[in-house]
């Protein structure tokens, strides 16, 4: 099940992440032209509007360019460009991900 906005204020219910290995479960925070998707730890991805499109980028990869977060393209609606970040940047984490 994808985790868009509607899911979140319908239900109240954030993001599983057993499946994820989070310590925190992520979160959208709102506002009305920039969006981010983050959990205790780390910033995931985020969507800003620009002339009437939301765009939405995955924060956990680079660019081709590595000089910048993962363009994932624009959208017409918030909710496709939501669902956009949650499926390129929440994937499961490798268990020795931040492993000192």
């Amino acid at each position: 099940m994808l985790l868009t906005y509607g899911f979140f204020v319908r239900s109240g219910k954030p993001m599983n992440t057993d499946a994820l290995n989070l310590q925190a479960p992520a979160v959208w925070r709102n506002s009305p032209e920039i969006c981010a998707l983050a959990d205790g730890e780390r910033h995931l991805g985020h969507t800003v509007r620009i002339g009437g499109r939301w765009y939405a980028f995955d924060a956990t990869h680079f660019n081709e360019r590595a000089d910048g977060f993962r363009n994932l393209g624009s959208f017409a609606s918030l909710v496709s460009a939501r669902e956009a970040v949650e499926l390129n940047s929440c994937r499961a984490i490798p268990e020795y991900a931040g492993a000192a």
